[in-house]
C-alpha cells in the first residue's frame, strides 16, 4: 500500500477503545487548548473580526458548524475555516516539535465542523482529533526538519490538508478508496508560504483555515466521484518531493498505530513564537527568584538554533524594533524585554504592552539584545528545542540553559493551567459558560458534541 492507502485504513480502523488513557487526557487538552485559541484570536487580534466578516459574505446560510468566537454558524467548510484561522493568529496554538508544525488549529477545528455536521459523540471526535495529529505530524516529519521551510512552505499551511480529509471521510463514513482520492485532490491543494514573516502580514493565520477549507472540498468531491492523483505523497512529483529539500518518505508511516505523535504536542504557556519560550521561561524564573533591576544588566545574548535565529533574530535592526503583533511574536528581543519587565507573558500581559507603547527602559532592553546560532543547540534540535540567554548584570556573567521547555511532555500543563489559558484568551464570556466547557471536556467521552459546543452558541 501507498502512504495514502495506509492513512485511509488507518482513519477507518481506529477505534476509541484502542486510545491509551494518557493519550485520551492529552488529547482533551489539546482540544480545549485549540478552543481557547479559537475565540482568542477574535478576541485579541484585529485579524479576526477581519475573518468573520470576510467569510459572512462568502457564507451562505446559518446552519451546519459553530464559530466558536461568534456564537454563529456556517457551512462546515467555512466554520472551520474561520476557527482555525483565528486559532493560530496568537502563535499561542500547541507544538510539535519533530514536524516543526502547529497542527492543531487544522485538527481540532476540522474535527469539531465534521462531528457537528455528522453528530458525532466525544468518543468519536477525540478518536477523529487524534487521527488528524498523527497524519499531519508525521506528514511533518516526513518533510524533513526544516527542509520545506527553507523552500519556503509552510508545514502548518501544507500537511494537515490532507488530515482533514481523512477526518471527514471517517466522520461521512466515506470508503478507503475516497479517502485517498480526497488525499490525491488534496495534493493540489496544499499551500502556505513563508514571505508572510517579512512585513508582519497576516497570511501565516489564515494557513490552518485554507487548509481545512480545502479538506472539506476535497473530501466532498471524493463522494462525488473525483479521482485524486495517485501516489501523492511518494509519487515522482508528490507532496514530499515538491515541498521538500531532504524528505525521509520512512517518518510518514513508521510506527503509526504502535506510538502516539499526539502526545509529542506541546501546549505554548506564551502567546509568541516557540523559538522564544526558552528565553521566556529562562528568564521570567530567574527575574522571579532574583528581582534584578533591569538598569544593572548591560548585555542580553540569546543563543538559538539556527532556524531559530531565522525567525526571531533576523534582521536584528528589526528584532529590536518591532512595529506590530506578529513582529513581536517573533522577536527573541521582545521575549527578553517583556520576559524581564513584565515577569510574565500571558496574553494580557503581551497586548498591553504593545498598545501602551514600550516604555524607554523596555526599549533600551530591546537595544542592548543580541540573538546568535550556537553549533551545540543545532546538535539536538529539532528534536528538542533548547536555549540559552546570557545576562550581564554589573559585570558579571550570568548564564542560563534550557533543553525542555513547559508544555512539552517532560514538563507538562496540566488541565487546571490550560483552563487559565482559556480564561486568559476569552475575557468577554461569562465565567458561567467557561465553567460549562471545562465540565464536558473533563468527561468528553461520555458526552455530545452539542453538550461541548452549546455553551458557546448563540
Amino acid at each position: 500500500m501507498d502512504i495514502a492507502q495506509i492513512y485511509a485504513k488507518y482513519a477507518k480502523d481506529l477505534n476509541f477503545d484502542d486510545l491509551p488513557l494518557e493519550v485520551v487526557d492529552h488529547t482533551k487538552k489539546l482540544i480545549l487548548d485549540i478552543m481557547g485559541n479559537d475565540i482568542g484570536g477574535y478576541e485579541w487580534m484585529d485579524s479576526g473580526p477581519s475573518i468573520v466578516n470576510g467569510i459572512r459574505h462568502i457564507n451562505r446560510g446559518n446552519s451546519g458548524s459553530t464559530v466558536l468566537a461568534t456564537g454563529e454558524k456556517m457551512a462546515p467548510e467555512w466554520a472551520s475555516f474561520a476557527n482555525a484561522s483565528m486559532a493560530h493568529s496568537l502563535d499561542y496554538d500547541n507544538h510539535h516539535a519533530k514536524g516543526v508544525i502547529h497542527a492543531g488549529g487544522s485538527v481540532v477545528n476540522c474535527a469539531l465542523a465534521a462531528a457537528e455536521e455528522n453528530n458525532s459523540n466525544g468518543k468519536e471526535l477525540i478518536t477523529s482529533v487524534v487521527i488528524g495529529y498523527e497524519i499531519a505530524c508525521r506528514l511533518a516529519m516526513a518533510l524533513g526538519p526544516h527542509s520545506s521551510h527553507e523552500m519556503g512552505f509552510h508545514p502548518t499551511g501544507t500537511c494537515a490538508t490532507f488530515s482533514g480529509s481523512a477526518i471527514i471521510g471517517r466522520s461521512r463514513k466515506m470508503s478507503e478508496e475516497e479517502i485517498v482520492n480526497a488525499m490525491g485532490l488534496n495534493g493540489s491543494q496544499a499551500a502556505g508560504s513563508m514571505q508572510y514573516v517579512f512585513n508582519g502580514a497576516w497570511n501565516k493565520r489564515t494557513h490552518p483555515g485554507i487548509n481545512t477549507h480545502s479538506s472539506f472540498i476535497a473530501a466532498t468531491l471524493a463522494q462525488s466521484g473525483f479521482i485524486g492523483a495517485a501516489e501523492v505523497f511518494e509519487g515522482k512529483q508528490g507532496f514530499l518531493q515538491g515541498y521538500a529539500l531532504r524528505p525521509i518518505p520512512e517518518n510518514a508511516t513508521k510506527t503509526l498505530g504502535k506510538s502516539y505523535e499526539t502526545l509529542e504536542n506541546a501546549i505554548k504557556p506564551f502567546p509568541l513564537c516557540r523559538y522564544n519560550h526558552q528565553t521566556l521561561d529562562l528568564v521570567i524564573d530567574y527575574q522571579k527568584k532574583y528581582d534584578v533591576e533591569t538598569s544593572k544588566i548591560s548585555s542580553i545574548i540569546i543563543d538559538m538554533p539556527t532556524y531559530g535565529v531565522q525567525l526571531c533574530g533576523s534582521p536584528i535592526e528589526l528584532k529590536r524594533n518591532p512595529k506590530s503583533a506578529v513582529d513581536a511574536q517573533f522577536s527573541g528581543c521582545f521575549a527578553a524585554a517583556l520576559a524581564l519587565t513584565q515577569e510574565k507573558a500571558d496574553m494580557k500581559t503581551f497586548t498591553n504592552v504593545l498598545n501602551t507603547g514600550m516604555s524607554a527602559e523596555f526599549r533600551r532592553l530591546l537595544s542592548i539584545t543580541d540573538i546568535q546560532q550556537a553549533d551545540d543547540l543545532d546538535a539536538i534540535h529539532p528534536e528538542f528545542w533548547p536555549g540559552r540567554v546570557t545576562l550581564i548584570i554589573d559585570g558579571e556573567k550570568v548564564e542560563l540553559y534550557g533543553k525542555h521547555m513547559r508544555g512539552e511532555k517532560e514538563r507538562p500543563m496540566t488541565i487546571v493551567e490550560v483552563q487559565e489559558k482559556f480564561r486568559d484568551l476569552s475575557p468577554n464570556h461569562a465565567e458561567s459558560k467557561r465553567m460549562e466547557v471545562f465540565e464536558v471536556i473533563n468527561n468528553l467521552e461520555n458526552a455530545t458534541i452539542d453538550d461541548l459546543l452549546s455553551p458557546l452558541r448563540k
